[in-house]
């Protein structure tokens, strides 16, 4: 019997056994040669197979080892990777936080070693399997790399108010190595981590508060900005509002915030947000040039509007049944059942583009329906039971990370920006969340109000036709200062109508 907690990775489906692994003497012996086998386990349960021969030691059980691997099934599906992931596993050896054949492969093996580990269910998973991706009893290949160990660092809970400080420094200085290198999985986890050492707080001494606030303003701020290099912009601007809620004058926080919502679209805040950084620091020529940059944007948009609205209102003709005025009820139709919180279900219709973006509008409706085959980690592609993760009022509600994993689509993991024919008009119109170009799964957003701002970064691909009434309910859900719903928002049926 084994305890799970879910950390990210195969090896990271952190284990407790029942019984401790037994202590395992130093091994002071030569590393083994390629192409060697050893059959670690005594009784075939694990062997491994040397890919690559060590040059370092091999690590004493209660060291922390950091290792790279990738995990298949014996036929080959890959069901996770670290390098996928550009993140390499850090866990304790002999501890009982991996499955048994990691922690007896690992010991064996030299720092630098790659070899391929093949564990036997009674070693891995066993009878439960895990999750969707690893069935019960299955033979599991590991091919491991063993990076680097050293003596197992202090629990968290066990750490002075200094040491912890300190801990945090050394996550930020982590974190702009990886940084440095274009690594930013590995420097965003270092971040996160750094965060870590700095709860819990309130019976810091003042002088201790001074020195936590100046570290997490730091980590919070090379957050946003890894966000807004890999296009997660909201995530992006969350980071940032948290630096300012701890420290208000700091110009770089407003200058990540401003540039964050200008890419997200929110032209309006972004200017409000780098003026007030220009105001802190008027020489700083990157933050001028990013306002400027940001005014031209919104001159260029609202004269667009000008242009778009004005021919709107001057031609009610366009009201008229004509060529080129979209006929709704000639639409394919999907409904969603969708509660928020504990009160009663409220069904909506939506009517899907698929005159002009039949790619995307088909991808939404076989979601809907759940007729697809099982995403890459075995899990349904299906809306249901999925939750709406992001509301922002007076701008749109966002949902569809089905695997909670960002995500994926009925063509694969993403797939490209089909047309940008339909404009963010009015309120109950759904569009494509992405995270830049071409990289549309199955999250999408549904809109509040008119967003002329967003046109042009993602597909527009169907309106609500019934149930509008939904979207004030949702407007007034409480949420974060990360603008998660604090009360759930849950799609509990779809399908087609």
């Amino acid at each position: 019997m084994v305890a799970h907690k879910h950390g990210g990775c195969c090896g990271g489906h952190s284990h407790t056994h029942e019984v401790p692994l037994p202590a395992a003497p130093v091994d002071n012996s030569p590393p083994h040669a390629v192409n060697s086998e050893l059959d670690v386990s005594k009784d075939g349960g694990v062997i491994k197979k040397v890919l690559i021969q060590g040059t370092g030691d091999r690590p004493p059980r209660g060291n922390e080892v950091e290792v790279h691997y990738v995990g298949t099934l014996e036929d080959g599906t890959q069901f996770d990777s670290s390098r996928d992931r550009d993140q390499p596993f850090r866990f304790v050896l002999g501890e009982g936080q991996v499955i048994k054949g990691w922690d007896l492969g690992v010991a064996t093996m030299s720092v630098g070693e790659k070899s391929l580990l093949t564990i036997q269910s009674n070693y891995g998973y066993g009878e439960a399997g895990a999750g969707g991706s690893i069935p019960p009893n299955a033979t599991l290949k590991f091919e491991v790399e063993l990076l680097s160990f050293r003596p197992k660092p202090k629990a968290r809970w066990a750490m002075s108010v200094e040491e912890k400080i300190q801990a945090a420094l050394d996550e930020k200085e982590k974190g702009n190595e990886a940084f440095k290198r274009k690594n930013l999985a590995e420097a965003t986890a270092a971040y996160r981590e750094g965060l870590c050492f700095l709860e819990h707080s309130d019976q810091w001494s003042e002088e201790q508060q001074i020195q936590k606030c100046s570290v997490e303003v730091s980590l919070r701020l090379n957050l946003s900005n890894c966000f807004f290099k890999t296009g997660e912009f909201a995530q992006a601007i969350d980071e940032a509002t948290a630096a300012l809620k701890l420290d208000e004058k700091n110009s770089k926080a407003w200058y990540r915030r401003g540039v964050a919502r200008a890419a997200f679209g929110l032209l309006d805040e972004a200017r409000t947000d780098l003026a007030s950084a220009a105001r802190i620091d008027p020489k700083n020529v990157e933050i001028r040039n990013e306002l400027k940059k940001c005014k031209e944007k919104l001159e260029e948009v609202r004269k667009k509007e000008k242009t778009t609205f004005g021919a709107i209102f001057t031609k009610v003709a366009l009201y008229d049944e004509k060529a080129g005025v979209r006929n709704l009820d000639r639409c394919p139709r999907v409904f969603m059942d969708i509660r928020v919180g504990d009160k009663p279900v409220k069904r909506v219709a939506i009517a899907l583009y698929q005159d002009t973006v039949p790619r995307t509008a088909e991808n939404f409706r076989a979601l809907c329906v759940g007729e697809a085959e099982k995403g890459a980690d075995g899990s349904a592609l299906t809306f249901k039971n999925s939750a709406f993760h992001l509301i922002i009022k007076g701008l749109m509600m966002q949902g569809g990370d089905i695997n909670g994993k960002g995500g994926e689509s009925i063509y694969g993991e993403k797939f490209n920006d089909e047309a940008f024919v339909d404009k963010h008009l009015h309120r109950g119109q759904l569009s494509m969340a992405n995270t830049g170009p071409n990289t549309n799964s199955s999250q999408f957003f549904i809109i509040f109000g008119s967003a002329p701002h967003l046109d042009g970064k993602h597909v527009v691909f169907g309106e609500i036709v019934e149930g509008l009434e939904l979207l004030d309910q949702v407007e007034e859900v409480p949420t974060d200062g990360a603008d998660k719903p604090e009360v759930p928002v849950v799609i509990e049926d779809c399908g087609a109508l």
